[in-house]
């Protein structure tokens, strides 16, 4: 009987020493595993910010991409340039710019210059048509490309779709630019900014809300020429590959002709949000930088 009991005792000391290790990352996985359930889900602020592009809410894209630190940053340099003192010389250079798109006579005056450079560039279409798509083609074989083999599948499968809205499209036809070159101008105009004074009137929030009308016609224009980023942005799926409440990694994939194309990126938990990391380490650079 002792005999036994001693044998069992060494067995659970020896077999609580081997679980120690277990034992000390335990408490750790525990709190990784609560961190990610309490976390944002990183595929729904995504999801928001593809929103927020098919809706023009640029305001909101920029919420949604951009911490808060460093919306503040932009923020605040627009609001520095906005209480600069005007001259009448930089009234002048606004206006001379802006009236390029805005005049009445803005897409006559566009078209007389772009016109010549149609007619220079149509004949050499066809063979420039064919060094791109070959080039494409190229990219997806060759080892020497940075893409992952997920993405040569992805661009592989899109390429007759790519191909086809190519051969078919139009891209130098004097109506399709002069169609494009009309949507972007009545936007200008329906931003009711005419004159530099009255840009400074507006704050940072409202310049992005009256951009978002641009955005929408820079869509429909080239809507023209077969693409729809909405449709793009409506068709993608994000899958969360890894989240342990402070970094993520998502997988997110669109139709485009037809095709789907994914792409992974790493995101970074910042405030309570998701953000790109390499887009954080791009503004804590620029930040750098500048201090």
């Amino acid at each position: 009987m002792k005999r036994n009991l001693l044998s069992m005792s060494v067995l659970f000391v020896s077999l609580f020493g081997a679980a120690q290790p277990l034992l000390a990352q335990a408490p750790q996985q525990a709190h990784l595993a609560a961190a990610a359930v309490f976390a944002p889900d990183p595929a729904e602020q995504v999801h928001a910010a593809a929103r927020m592009l098919r809706t023009n809410d640029l305001a909101g894209l920029a919420k949604v991409l951009l911490p808060p630190a460093q919306l503040q940053v932009m923020r605040g340099a627009y609001e520095m340039k906005r209480n600069e003192r005007t001259t009448d010389a930089d009234r002048a250079q606004f206006a001379e710019g802006i009236a390029k798109v805005m005049a009445p006579d803005a897409v006559e005056k566009l078209m007389a210059e772009i016109e010549p450079r149609l007619v220079e560039a149509r004949p050499q279409a066809p063979g420039a048509l064919m060094m791109g798509l070959g080039a494409l083609q190229v990219a997806i074989t060759s080892p020497q490309t940075e893409l992952s083999a997920d993405q040569r599948v992805a661009l592989q499968s899109a390429l007759p779709g790519i191909q086809r809205w190519a051969s078919t499209t139009d891209f130098l036809s004097s109506k399709s630019v002069r169609q494009a070159l009309t949507l972007i101008t009545q936007a200008a105009r329906n931003t009711g900014v005419s004159n530099l004074d009255q840009l400074k009137m507006l704050s940072f929030e409202e310049v992005l809300a009256r951009a978002g009308n641009v955005l929408a016609a820079s869509k429909k224009a080239l809507g023209i020429y077969g693409l729809d980023l909405d449709a793009i942005a409506g068709s993608m799926q994000v899958q969360v590959l890894a989240n342990d409440g402070q970094n993520a990694r998502v997988r997110a994939t669109f139709t485009v002709f037809d095709a789907p194309i994914s792409s992974e990126h790493d995101l970074v938990l910042v405030d309570g949000r998701w953000y790109g990391k390499k887009a954080l380490a791009h503004w804590q650079i620029h930040s750098e930088a500048q201090g």
